[in-house]
């Protein structure tokens, strides 16, 4: 079975769970021409339809369902294969070191830890608390394997430049103002919040030492608007904020990242004064460890699934 033949199976089956070309388009990390293009490819070479297209909905056909059916069994088949080759060359004790910052939740990282669990069932997993420049100096001096970084800045300015470390995106998120839903801001047009009302009220963020580089941009752009915040309370559990924010002790200042959804009784409000923060991923440019390599892999899907259910 040729690489390319694999490839349609997989595309058929993020088509035959989304039901919606758009979305397993974004899932496949190609354009929907091209996942219908591979789709119609795989129907001439299978000899049958295998969807139903309509203006406003894709349905599998019957063909399609027992076609859905076999190559899930193929895919579990190729996956049981690659873990008895990997224990019979003696590959029993596989482990995995990640550099993160654990008060900004990784959407993506149980579904990706249960994927790769799935391949290599006896891994170890140790996590490192680390921000983006302990990861940068962590994958240089081999005590992780990947990062997953929570920063402001363009991720090339975190790069050595000797090109030893690559990166990529993940995720993106915008800043929220975590408030009472009695508060005078619940209520406020749009669901929004300047700069200057943020200066306004008593404000709960995260601790510096969680993420220095994010800590001081936000605050270096609130100043630089003549906006500097109140901050009342500093904190490195986010729920502890979130409690501080119940009980009207001060605004939660974070992102969705590390607000839990959804919340009783609480208002987010957006932040559009404050750059987003985006999630990237960095592992060393020589990296041929297959259990990295599967790894990264599967976050950068499992982080697109993320944003494409966040889209709906």
């Amino acid at each position: 079975m040729r690489t390319g033949e694999l490839r349609q199976y997989h595309y058929f089956l993020i088509l035959a769970q989304e039901l919606h070309f758009g979305r397993a388009a974004q899932l496949c990390f190609i354009t929907q021409p091209a996942l219908s293009q591979q789709i119609a490819r795989l129907e001439d070479a299978v000899g049958v339809r295998l969807f139903v297209r309509g203006q406003r909905a894709v349905a599998l056909t019957p063909a399609g369902e027992i076609f859905r059916d076999g190559v899930q069994q193929l895919f579990r088949l190729i996956e049981d294969t690659t873990r008895s080759a990997r224990a019979a060359g003696g590959l029993h004790d596989t482990r995995l070191s990640i550099g993160l910052v654990e008060y900004a939740s990784v959407p993506m990282l149980p579904a990706a830890l249960k994927r790769l669990r799935a391949l290599y069932p006896d891994i170890r997993v140790t996590r490192h608390e680390m921000d983006a420049a302990a990861q940068v100096e962590g994958l240089q001096r081999g005590r992780i394997d990947l990062g997953i970084a929570v920063i402001l800045d363009d991720p090339a300015l975190w790069l050595p430049a000797d090109g030893t470390v690559l990166t990529e995106p993940l995720l993106a998120a915008g800043w929220k103002l975590l408030v009472r839903d009695d508060h005078a801001l619940a209520s406020t047009p749009g669901g929004q919040v300047s700069l200057e009302q943020l200066a306004r009220e008593r404000v709960v963020m995260f601790a510096r030492a969680v993420n220095p580089s994010v800590y001081d941009r936000v605050l270096a752009t609130c100043r630089a608007a003549g906006a500097a915040p109140d901050i009342v309370y500093e904190t490195s559990q986010v729920q502890t904020g979130v409690q501080l924010a119940r009980e009207g002790l001060g605004c939660m200042l974070a992102t969705s990242f590390a607000l839990p959804e959804p919340l009783p009784g609480m208002v987010a409000l957006a932040v559009p004064g404050l750059a987003p923060l985006a999630m990237h991923a960095f592992w060393r440019s020589g990296e041929a460890q297959p259990v990295v390599l599967d790894f990264l892999a599967i976050t950068v899907e499992e982080a697109r699934r993320c944003e494409v259910q966040r889209q709906r």
